[in-house]
């Protein structure tokens, strides 16, 4: 028998070593990220994964892919895990997956680029009777589902319409089988859509700058490249869902723009829905196309498009980008309906904004009171307004809701006089 005080010796070293040498394990989290599911009696949550993502000696965790997922212990290859949904459990300082119990993890990421599906609705979004309504969703059979965005889509001429989503989706997601609330739970996920990169336009950064080269009259006005291609949407908590369609999502915009004032006033959104729990609809487009200003005098002008060498149509560069913006707890103020144009344009003046629509960005307390309530009349930051929906409907390309009988025109930016 061991002397008393080598077992109490003992002891005092074990309740003094680090958490890590007791066991503690550490999985590396890489992207496309899978998300975490959790059951917690009859409600089912979905969560992002924290990194570092670390657990304790023998706690599991339920990790969910849309394509299944790829894990490794540190070697060079990847292995491939087929179902939507693994348990990964700590064994004392390694993660086993139930289907290699044998293998240590040290790093997952989903298989593929999405971390969604794509699904068609019968049911269509506002003015989309004639196109694709498409639905990207995390679908988890009877326990329900999450829905992420829906998209309106000229699946014909290969154009996208408008995007729909709900701002913002809480931390944690509940998984619903019937109600989802704001403008996506009517949309159903009635056919499955096998999303093929090949069929959409992929535009890599080179070919804006080869375009930009080539014309010297941009050039000579801007020297460096002022546009990029890149998703309509900007909210990075929904961009994060969306991951893997960005070929059929991104659109040419203002680098200024996007960086600028844009990002400012959904930097202001987020503010206003975290202390209060608000939620808002949001639709996003693109109107018109960008003209350049050629000739004083004449009042000429010169539309702007990239011509692409893989055989699609050439791209066009939006004069215009909107967020028709919704509160889902009206107030009877202005601000529960609006729209945001950020105009996709060098060339569009801060005195033309009124001729647009009359301003109403003050009348909207969580962006007059915001950065982007100062900066948004500033060139240098991307030029943005606000506009009631009356004012601005029947102007827009694509603009869901524009009364029965209205004709959408186009917003080409306006030459200088």
């Amino acid at each position: 028998m061991l002397p008393l005080y080598t077992l109490i010796l003992g002891l005092s070293v074990l309740s003094i070593l680090p958490e890590d040498v007791i066991g503690r394990c550490e999985m590396a989290i890489m992207d496309p990220a899978p998300v975490i599911l959790t059951s917690f009696g009859s409600r089912h949550l979905l969560t992002d994964a924290q990194v570092p993502f670390v657990r304790d000696s023998y706690e599991s965790v339920q990790m969910y892919c849309a394509g299944g997922f790829e894990v490794n212990g540190g070697s060079y290859n990847w292995m491939k895990l087929k179902d939507t949904s693994e348990i990964f459990t700590c064994n004392l300082d390694h993660f086993n997956s139930k289907k290699y119990p044998s293998h240590a993890i040290s790093s997952v990421r989903c298989r593929g680029t999405t971390v969604s599906l794509m699904f068609e609705s019968r049911t269509s979004l506002p003015d989309c009777g004639d196109h694709m309504t498409l639905v990207v969703a995390q679908d988890f059979g009877e326990m329900g589902s999450i829905k992420s965005a829906g998209i309106c889509y000229d699946i014909v001429g290969l154009e996208l319409k408008y995007v729909s989503y709900t701002a913002y989706p809480p931390k944690n997601r509940l998984i619903e089988k019937q109600v989802q609330l704001g403008q996506l739970n009517v949309l159903g996920l009635d056919i499955n859509v096998t999303y093929t990169k090949s069929l959409f336009k992929t535009v890599s950064p080179m070919v804006i700058e080869e375009y930009w080269k080539k014309d010297n009259q941009l050039k000579q006005l801007f020297g460096g490249v002022i546009f990029e291609y890149t998703s309509l949407v900007q909210d990075e908590d929904i961009r994060r869902q969306l991951a893997g369609y960005e070929e059929m999502l991104s659109v040419v915009w203002l680098r200024s723009l996007r960086t600028g004032n844009w990002r400012l006033w959904l930097n202001a959104l987020q503010a206003a829905i975290e202390p209060a729990g608000s939620k808002f609809d949001i639709r996003l487009g693109v109107s018109g196309q960008l003209s350049m200003p050629l000739m004083r005098e004449c009042n000429a002008s010169r539309i702007l498009s990239i011509e692409l060498d893989n055989g699609h149509s050439p791209l066009k560069l939006p004069a215009h980008i909107w967020a028709h913006v919704r509160d889902l707890h009206p107030t009877g103020k202005a601000q529960d309906e609006f729209v945001v144009i950020g105009h996709n344009s060098p060339f569009f003046k801060a005195e033309d904004m009124n001729e647009f629509c009359p301003t109403m960005c003050e009348q909207v307390a969580w962006l007059k009171n915001s950065v982007f309530g100062s900066l948004r009349d500033y060139p240098a930051y991307g030029l943005v307004q606000c506009c009631r929906v009356q004012d601005v409907a029947h102007k827009l390309d694509n603009f869901p809701g524009v009364a029965e009988g209205s004709v959408s025109t186009s917003t080409a930016t306006p030459a200088e006089s």
